[in-house]
């Protein structure tokens, strides 16, 4: 099986706008700038970056962007779309790659865990906001399924595998780092308590502090540890970067306000770097070389909200819009940052 590889994201020049203190992120309107351009009338959440394929990941993205801006029409259909089209035949787990010009169009049933933690996180959201048991009960057969197949002991470590096949053998096993959404993962723990959540959000924060490498002391986008749990190192196979995957370690880290950890603040430095091409869109782990065009406004959203996020602020200067984004990964990036920053204001005005 090929990896389940990040699609090269277009090149963009960044364009960004600034916020106002007095003006909040607004749910509604960030998901209806996405879902415009991203989402067809049956559901299917294309990325128009990548042969227009669509994603398990993508479908959570859409439903969760739905169910924030309280428009549970498209949330059923984007919901009924990915139950007809990726659920694989044999658990509850989704396949993780459905494309257009293929038939079948599903060639791939391995499932991608990150996606299958947004799509449980957000139909047991969805079961509370809108009073449906049957969304709880899908929500959490994904869970189990998760726990089944995607959670396993690698010598002291209990990990999550990004997929339930391909990424374990007797020399090692390989990790996405960027796949442990820790703020959904915690609300899937409260559906369905297993001291198992517990422990793999433990030693994942564990790993990604002891995963950084090169100059800037990043996390990579791909990670392997010995199948006896020793030293972490980059996975062979995979680019060694602080890339397209990975950054959304410090987008999930500040999410479950966590944002003081040393992964965010190692990547707040590394986007404060000055360069002749404004804020560097990733870097190579072993060269510390950058690329010849700057970030797009997906990152630019996770740098101005770790920012804000690490500095305490009750405003988000120059975050970027979703209409700024030029393809669908970046849209979706600036829709989860502004959701998180939503989020995170919400906590903080809670008595």
């Amino acid at each position: 099986m090929p990896p389940l590889s990040r699609r090269t994201m277009i090149p963009a020049v960044l364009a960004a706008v600034t916020l106002g203190r007095a003006v909040p992120a607004s749910p509604q309107s960030d998901w209806h700038a996405f879902e415009r351009r991203f989402v067809l009338p049956e559901g299917r959440v294309v990325d128009n970056g990548n042969r227009n394929v669509s994603h398990s990941e993508g479908q959570g993205y859409g439903l969760l962007g739905a169910l924030r801006a309280g428009d549970q029409p498209t949330f059923d259909r984007i919901l009924t779309w990915t139950m007809n089209n990726l659920k694989r035949p044999t658990d509850n787990l989704f396949a993780w790659r459905w494309q257009p010009d293929t038939q079948p169009a599903v060639t791939d049933l391995n499932n991608a865990s990150d996606g299958d933690i947004y799509i449980a996180w957000t139909l047991l959201e969805a079961s509370r906001v809108w009073a449906n048991p049957v969304y709880r009960r899908m929500g959490q057969a994904i869970e189990r399924d998760l726990l089944r197949r995607c959670v396993v002991q690698v010598g002291p470590r209990w990990v999550l595998l990004p997929g339930a096949y391909g990424f374990q053998s007797r020399q090692r096993v390989v990790l996405n780092l960027s796949y442990y959404a820790f703020a959904p993962m915690r609300v899937i723990a409260q559906h369905l308590p297993d001291p198992a959540w517990e422990r793999l959000e433990r030693d994942a924060l564990a790993l990604i502090r002891d995963s950084r490498f090169g100059m800037y002391q990043l996390p990579p986008d791909w990670l392997e540890l010995p199948a006896d749990g020793g030293r972490s190192v980059m996975a062979n196979g995979w680019p060694k970067r602080f890339s397209f995957d990975a950054i959304r370690i410090p987008l999930n880290l500040v999410w479950a306000g966590l944002a003081q950890e040393s992964a965010v603040s190692s990547a707040v430095r590394f986007w404060a770097t000055p360069t002749q091409r404004g804020m560097p869109a990733w870097v190579d782990l072993m060269t510390n070389v950058t690329p010849p065009y700057p970030a797009p406004p997906g990152i630019a959203a996770i740098a101005r909200l770790s920012e804000a996020a690490q500095a305490g602020q009750g405003n988000l200067a120059r975050m970027p819009r979703v209409e700024s984004a030029q393809d669908y990964y970046s849209a979706a990036l600036v829709l989860q940052a502004r959701l998180a920053w939503h989020d995170l204001s919400l906590s903080r005005a809670a008595p």
